[in-house]
């Protein structure tokens, strides 16, 4: 005769509750050790007790105000885990003084849709290029597009920074579609020195100026290359027959590289500049001359470089871009 079988309910119903006792002791264990005098505990403590969800927001925001910076700099990156009760607690984040807690903050803040536009528009004014970075890269993250957020990502084109600069560039390259790119010619541009810097009040920039005293250059290579053994500032000028619209709402003026600085003008409009010193001499920039270029007709192009070492000018391709909105 088969013995009876042993019953496994009471078993199963201890070995439940033994687990549900380690996880709240550890729960517990974990809370008790946002209070330890180590940081790194500290630290660990935030990540263990993130998986509870939205309920430990407050200690979150709380854990900001950490005294040590890797303490605050998680906190900011595990908010980012919960829903969109975090927003206030973000937007205060964005005003910590710990850079690297606003840029993790801005960086967080792409994922939460429209909400996190007008907060990350103010930190586009903030004082560290890292943070007006991570804001860009939020803003090209935020669906759906909006032209309130290319409207930001054009103006942080024109930052003094860099690579805040490139950072805008290639994020309204995803709102644009290029419809006709058209490289400028590389011959038949006009050039001045500058040595006493008087060519802007003279006017140098104007369409109906008589430029056939200047010097003849060509474009792609330094002006060093043509044995112009000189550091300063020198004009470029140059006319430019342009096709018909091919169907852009925008148009862009594209430089590869203008060693160092540049200011533009397009038919005897400021257009803006390329000035962020010697570093700039390698980097590609461009500006949008919507209103300023004449489709169809020819165009005036200025452009004043300075250089403060080395070889000096355009020395890469300026290409006219036709964009409108991504489909």
């Amino acid at each position: 005769m088969n013995k009876p079988l042993v019953s496994l309910g009471p078993w199963v119903r201890l070995f439940a509750l033994l687990i549900c006792l380690l996880l709240v002791t550890g729960t517990f264990a974990a809370q008790s050790d946002l209070q330890s005098p180590n940081p790194a505990a500290r630290r660990m403590a935030l990540i263990e007790i993130a998986a509870r969800g939205p309920q430990v927001i407050p200690e979150f925001t709380k854990a900001l105000q950490d005294k040590d910076p890797l303490v605050r700099r998680c906190a900011v990156l595990c908010l980012g885990r919960f829903g969109n009760g975090v927003l206030p607690a973000l937007t205060t984040a964005l005003k910590s003084p710990d850079f690297m807690v606003r840029r993790n903050a801005a960086l967080v803040l792409g994922r939460y849709g429209p909400d996190a536009v007008a907060p990350l528009a103010e930190t586009l004014k903030d004082e560290h290029p890292l943070v007006r970075q991570g804001a860009v890269y939020a803003l090209a993250a935020i669906r759906p597009r909006s032209p309130a957020v290319l409207h930001l990502l054009t103006t942080a084109v024109k930052d003094e920074d860099a690579a805040v600069q490139q950072a805008a560039i290639s994020a309204t390259d995803q709102y644009l579609a290029v419809l006709a790119e058209i490289k400028l010619p590389r011959d038949g541009w006009k050039f001045k020195l500058d040595p006493d810097r008087v060519g802007k009040d003279a006017g140098w920039f104007k369409p109906d100026l008589d430029d056939s005293g200047w010097d003849d250059i060509s474009i792609e290579k330094a002006w060093g290359h043509f044995d112009y053994d000189y550091i300063g500032t020198a004009w470029y000028r140059r006319t430019i027959a342009l096709p018909d619209n091919p169907g852009g709402t925008n148009a862009l003026i594209r430089f590869g590289g203008v060693d160092e600085c540049a200011w533009v003008w397009v038919n005897g409009e400021y257009a803006g500049e390329h000035d962020i010193g010697p570093s700039g001499w390698d980097k590609p920039f461009r500006l949008d001359v919507t209103g300023l270029l004449k489709w169809g007709q020819d165009n005036q192009i200025t452009v004043c470089a300075m250089n403060t070492a080395m070889a000096g000018g355009i020395w890469q391709p300026i290409t006219i871009l036709a964009t409108g909105p991504v489909e």
